[in-house]
């Protein structure tokens, strides 16, 4: 596993975690490898947001790509820009699970506001071939503007919810063909 430096929660602060969870009709592995593409993060991105990766060397002269450790990841756009690094890729038995952590720098509406400090995914298996996809966002916000950072992290997440179910159904369909 990867870190970068922790960045000490700012004057005036307070940390900030959201978590949602989806649940899906189909093995962890499905969404697991969805979400292992950077083409899910990176295609039908709305005008003027991006998403970029870049391939970073490795102290094993490796190249590190996609999202594997130490790759590098920034999503932009106005009001926003979210910069970091792949921090932890740990697959098991019944599970997996992602670690991207953000830099310091990194802020959503203003760097006065909102710092996000990592975004974790993590799937894991159910019973019946059913599985658990769980996002977490950990932020420094300032006091006063927590509720508003909940409330856009409650509108944000269903979307990629529906994209999961979407991608989920997809696959089950390509493999009954």
């Amino acid at each position: 596993m990867t870190s970068i430096p922790a960045q000490p929660c700012p004057p005036g602060f307070q940390t900030h975690a959201f978590e949602r969870a989806f649940e899906v009709d189909c093995a962890w592995q499905v969404p697991w490898n969805w979400l292992m593409q950077p083409e899910t993060f990176t295609s039908g991105q709305i005008w003027p947001y991006r998403v970029e990766f870049l391939a970073t060397a490795q102290a094993d002269g490796t190249t590190a790509c996609d999202f594997e450790v130490g790759t590098l990841n920034a999503h932009h756009g106005p009001f926003m820009n979210f910069c970091g690094v792949i921090s932890r890729v740990e697959i098991g038995d019944d599970g997996a699970v992602r670690d991207l952590e953000y830099t310091y720098g990194s802020y959503a509406l203003a760097f006065r506001l909102i710092r996000p400090t990592m975004l974790r995914i993590q799937v894991q298996a159910l019973p019946e071939d059913r599985c658990r996809v769980t996002v977490r966002v950990e932020s420094f916000v300032k006091t006063w503007c927590a509720g508003l950072w909940t409330v856009a992290q409650r509108c944000f997440w269903p979307g990629f919810g529906l994209a999961l179910r979407r991608a989920c159904r997809k696959a089950g369909r390509s493999s009954e063909r």
